[in-house]
Formats: structure tokens, sequence, C-alpha cells
């Protein structure tokens, strides 16, 4: 699993804490490692619940180089109610960067 998020310098330190407890600190805002699906879920939990309007959240799984998944988490402009995750297609046109 890849984790990156975009979110206001203020805020990183919150992002930072709990991606730490699941995977290896890459670089800057950027996660990695192999995780349980139990893991998984409890992660998007997490990350979910501190995520507000204009904050920018991606996932990246992959079984296999040819089974990339790329999730997008995204939280309502009111801030209210559950965040929204958009799969995110574009890789999957062009399998020569595979």
């Amino acid at each position: 699993m890849l984790v990156t998020y975009d979110v206001e310098a203020k805020r990183t330190g919150i992002f930072r804490k709990i991606l730490r407890r699941y995977l290896n600190h890459e670089q800057y805002s950027v996660f990695s490692g192999d995780i349980t699906e139990a893991e998984a879920v409890r992660l998007r939990r997490e990350l979910s619940e501190k995520l507000v309007p204009k904050d920018r959240l991606t996932e990246i799984t992959a079984a296999n180089r040819k089974n990339v998944q790329v999730t997008h988490f995204i939280k309502s402009e009111s801030g209210k109610g559950e965040v929204s995750r958009e799969e995110d297609t574009w890789h999957k046109t062009d399998f020569g960067v595979l």
C-alpha cells in the first residue's frame, strides 16, 4: 500500500502520526508498506475521521503490476457526512507505464 496526503501545513502531524503506526515513512507525505486488509480498514477509518474539506488523501494498492488500484478520499465541502471514495482509473488506459 502507498498513501500520500496533501493537507494544510499545521495539520500534517495528525496524518503523519497515524500513518507511521501502519506504514513506513518514505518521504515527506509519502508512506508505504505491506499491511493486512484488517489493518488497512482501521487505517482508512482513522484517516477518514481526520479529513476536512480540501484535504487530499490518495491510496494506491496493488495485487500485482497489472492490478493497481488508485483511490482518492474526499470530504464534502460542508465538512459533514461520510468521506467518499473515488477510484481513479487513468493509469489503466496505458499499460505501457506499468
